[in-house]
């Protein structure tokens, strides 16, 4: 009988918000966000609005409203946490989740603008993805060759389309779409191989392979 391979789960709690130390670098201009500043704060002194203790420059005390997702906007601009979003419509200007949001005419995340990305046709998949009737997005950042048509969100920060599977935005080569499965806390399996963090796990056996609580 070939021996059952344990894996011991080294960090329980590493994807309770579907973020993975391997993306870390997809979230840094995501720092700023209100999933990294559970406590941020807005407060008007003196006709002068602040966020965090940062004066938010120009900004309208008498028209200012926080939106959410760290977005605020007055009767001439809109604000990612103190910065002004250049160019964004305050009257059209609307969340769609997970620190995306939209104009009449363009698509942003965490403030800054998506090349390319169809505000019409936008929609917010989840764990950072989102996509428009062209492409997929993780972060703000467009997946090349992602089918917005075939994709589906897995969890975990996995995901995979008809043709390729993904983690955090990034392919994951190799991995076999048709018969991917999440096995929780950032691993999961296909066929042939078993992964962490997106990463194929050397000689595990998808078949015998669990976690150890």
């Amino acid at each position: 009988m070939k021996p059952i391979i344990y894996f011991i789960l080294v960090v329980a709690s590493m994807f309770s918000t579907a973020m993975c130390a391997n993306a870390q670098n997809r979230f840094d201009k995501a720092d700023k966000c209100s999933r990294f500043q559970l406590k941020s704060r807005y407060y008007i002194s003196n006709n002068n609005v602040f966020f965090n203790g940062v004066l938010i420059s120009g900004a309208s005390a008498s028209s200012f409203r926080i939106l959410g997702d760290c977005y605020s906007k007055d009767s001439w601009n809109v604000y990612f946490c103190a910065h002004k979003v250049t160019g964004a419509s305050p009257s059209s200007f609307q969340l769609i989740g997970d620190e995306y949001a939209k104009d009449s005419w363009n698509v942003y995340f965490c403030g800054d603008k998506i090349a390319g990305a169809s505000p019409s046709s936008f929609q917010l998949i989840g764990d950072g993805y989102a996509k428009d009737s062209w492409n997929i997005f993780f972060c703000g950042d467009k997946i090349a060759g992602a089918s917005p048509s075939s994709f589906q969100l897995i969890g975990d920060g996995y995901a995979k389309d008809s043709w390729n599977v993904y983690f955090c935005g990034d392919k994951i080569a190799g991995a076999s779409p048709s018969s991917f499965q999440l096995i929780g806390d950032g691993y999961a399996k296909d066929s042939w191989n078993v992964y962490f963090c997106g990463k194929k796990i050397p000689n595990a056996s998808p078949s015998s392979f669990r976690i150890i609580n």
